[in-house]
């Protein structure tokens, strides 16, 4: 998968897939693990705070979409062989 000389290319569908994913664990973390409607926009902490969340967020849904991506990898590799 890693090899030198080669690059790692994610399909359109990842990205797509990448969506909902990132849309689902956002609702997730704002209103049910971070309980951030107890917060307001009135210090710049609590903005700051949405952003962490959101951030967070990305990263999950992203290593989420990785795994989901290698997963397809190897059972592409492992039907490949079986040939």
């Amino acid at each position: 998968m890693l090899v030198k000389g080669h690059s790692f290319k994610l399909s359109l569908f990842y990205w797509l897939l990448f969506i909902p994913i990132f849309l689902g664990i956002s609702y997730q973390s704002l209103f049910f693990d971070w309980q951030i409607q107890k917060y307001y926009f009135k210090e710049f902490e609590d903005f700051g705070r949405y952003v962490l969340v959101l951030a967070i967020s990305f990263i999950e849904a992203f290593i989420y979409v990785l795994i989901i991506r290698c997963i397809v990898f190897l059972i592409q590799k492992q039907l490949h062989l079986n040939k």
